[in-house]
């Protein structure tokens, strides 16, 4: 077997702790009651529908994550890596790895009885738009100005395209 690259083994960490932290962490917190951890499951089509979003978004945070670690980007950091990654699946969507890890937020929900299960999904919302998102897009203005300018203006945060916009072309609707 290979051994992994640095840049390589830097996105699987990075996954495992996004998968940890809104599938894991954040829900075990509401589940704590007076009586210890009370665990109420939905009806399993539900659990099943749950467990087949984690899976395809677990996967959807690696491949771009793993696509930025080649780049150079620190992946539990805010610094830009040397170059703007624009292709592949940042092509079509800016945020892949938010989109993916909001999906994982939103799983204990679907497949636990919760309360108040709605807090998680929206705290991965908020934190990915308003918290770190704006933060984002100041750093990668900042470190690429107008060839970012251009690309934000291209390619949109949270909807992805069907296809790649071609260089030049108007802004998204």
């Amino acid at each position: 077997m290979a051994r992994m690259s640095r840049p390589e083994s830097g996105a699987y960490r990075y996954t495992a702790f996004l998968v940890a932290l809104w599938a894991v962490i954040l829900p075990a917190l509401l589940l704590r009651t007076d009586h210890g951890f009370v665990v109420a499951w939905r009806p399993w089509p539900f659990v099943a529908a749950a467990t087949v979003l984690l899976v395809a978004a677990t996967a959807a945070v690696l491949y771009p994550a793993r696509r930025l670690a080649a780049a150079g980007a620190r992946m539990m950091g805010t610094r830009p890596g040397p170059r703007l990654v624009t292709d592949g699946v940042y092509g079509r969507v800016r945020n892949p790895i938010d989109i993916a890890a909001t999906v994982i937020a939103f799983t204990p929900w679907i497949a636990l009885r919760l309360e108040l299960g709605w807090i998680v999904p929206v705290a991965a919302v908020v934190h990915y738009t308003v918290g770190i998102g704006l933060y984002e897009d100041r750093r990668l203005t900042e470190a690429f100005g107008d060839e970012f300018k251009e690309y934000r203006r291209l390619v949109r945060k949270w909807v992805p395209r069907p296809t790649p916009p071609p260089p030049g072309s108007p802004a998204p609707g």
